[in-house]
């Protein structure tokens, strides 16, 4: 039995749903930026203990992506979905009862895990469906979709906040969350067939984790993944500090300003569309790279500037380059877990996190005084980025990069 076949119509609506899933972790992260000081005050914590739950939220997306990866290889696709989804809205419900940051920060965690089922089964769909620069423009959408959330939240959660408070915020994850629970039960299909499956998934995601881990022409556009998707993550963190902290934006116009940064991601994903017609996701990712480094580099380089204009040119360039070259390389990593899609996609996303993780927190301990720990959180992983992938361009030329 081949996984379904798919009219335009179902396609095009399966990936709308795949998009809602994919936006929980910004819609998670983005939409309360702007309350971080006032549930400091709610819950009588420390601006620094209300900036870990991001951390610990990012922590969540990388646990969760390595248990929900082995279950959709042994269970489908769907299954894990749904209950991922489920657990989703549930915490999101009980967030807004909490008044302990230790104990938001758990449910937190807990949140990132249900919110990561969508990330992980989105990817794998992409892969069980299509192949090549298809799944790569597939790819491509589902990044534009998830630039949603990064553009909506932070303005729809200021405007929640001064209308309703900052429980509102965690009331709208919440409906969201049971939309998308009864669309994905509606027109998401069950892309694994019940030959494909293992009786064992977890003791089968070991040894697929052990294959993937050697295999060097998957390892290297994994981590390469986790670096670009990391300078996001430094933004995310440090932005709401830097806009309202040093240059002194209310909370509106905070969220204004971080729309209007996270729109490049629309618009270099849509560019990235018309470059599939004419280059390969390799093509592309080689001589993007360098353009990344560039513009973050302009962007440390204005991180001294009293001028909001100068300092935002160049970050709007280095979010959108992350919009152009994360679904290039996401494509690449997939496309090389062959037969392990479920754990490959777990990984990959795990990856991704574990070095958000790690950027977010390094962001957050820099401080927020100047912008200058958000502009390294930028430039550092992207230099690094741009080395695994010459590395990597020199392997290609020397042997085959699989192990």
């Amino acid at each position: 039995m081949n996984p379904p076949v798919l009219t335009p119509k179902r396609a095009a609506a399966l990936t709308a749903v795949l998009g809602l899933l994919s936006i929980f972790p910004p819609l998670a992260t983005d939409m309360y930026l702007a309350a971080m000081g006032t549930l400091a005050d709610a819950m009588n914590a420390s601006h620094a203990s209300t900036e870990l739950s991001l951390s610990l939220f990012f922590l969540g997306l990388c646990f969760g992506q390595l248990l929900i990866g082995p279950l959709i290889d042994g269970y489908g696709r769907k299954g894990p979905l749904l209950a991922g989804t489920a657990l989703f809205a549930a915490t999101s419900i009980a967030l807004p009862l909490v008044n302990d940051i230790a104990i938001f920060n758990g449910l937190r965690f807990v949140q990132a895990i249900g919110a990561s089922a969508g990330m992980v089964v989105g990817r794998t769909i992409v892969n069980d469906l299509y192949q090549g620069q298809r799944a790569a423009k597939v790819m491509t959408v589902l990044v534009m979709l998830l630039t949603i959330g990064p553009i909506v939240s932070p303005t729809l959660g200021s405007l929640l906040l001064a209308t309703f408070g900052w429980q509102s915020i965690f009331v709208t994850m919440a409906s969201v969350s049971l939309v998308a629970l009864v669309l994905s039960q509606l027109i998401i299909p069950e892309t694994l067939p019940a030959d494909k499956r293992t009786n064992t998934p977890f003791r089968n995601g070991r040894k697929s984790a052990a294959t993937l881990l050697t295999r060097w022409s998957f390892v290297i556009p994994a981590v390469m993944t986790g670096l670009i998707q990391g300078g996001m993550f430094a933004f995310i963190t440090g932005s709401s500090g830097v806009f309202q902290g040093v240059f002194g934006l209310s909370a509106l116009s905070y969220g204004l300003v971080f729309a209007l940064i996270a729109a490049a991601l629309i618009l270099f994903g849509q560019l990235n569309s018309i470059l599939l017609n004419r280059f390969t996701p390799k093509q592309i990712l080689s001589r993007g790279l360098p353009i990344y480094v560039l513009a973050t580099l302009g962007g440390l380089m204005m991180s001294g500037t009293s001028s909001i204009v100068l300092f935002v040119i160049p970050l709007w360039i280095s979010v959108g380059m992350v919009g152009l070259l994360s679904a290039n390389v996401m494509s690449i990593a997939m496309a090389e877990t062959r037969d392990n899609a479920g754990m490959g996609s777990a990984l990959l996303g795990a990856i991704q996190f574990a070095i958000a993780f790690t950027v977010s927190t390094c962001v957050a301990l820099g401080g927020t005084d100047t912008p200058l720990a958000m502009s390294l959180g930028l430039l550092l992983p992207a230099c690094a980025a741009l080395l695994l992938s010459l590395a990597a361009s020199r392997n290609d030329q020397r042997a085959p990069v699989d192990a």
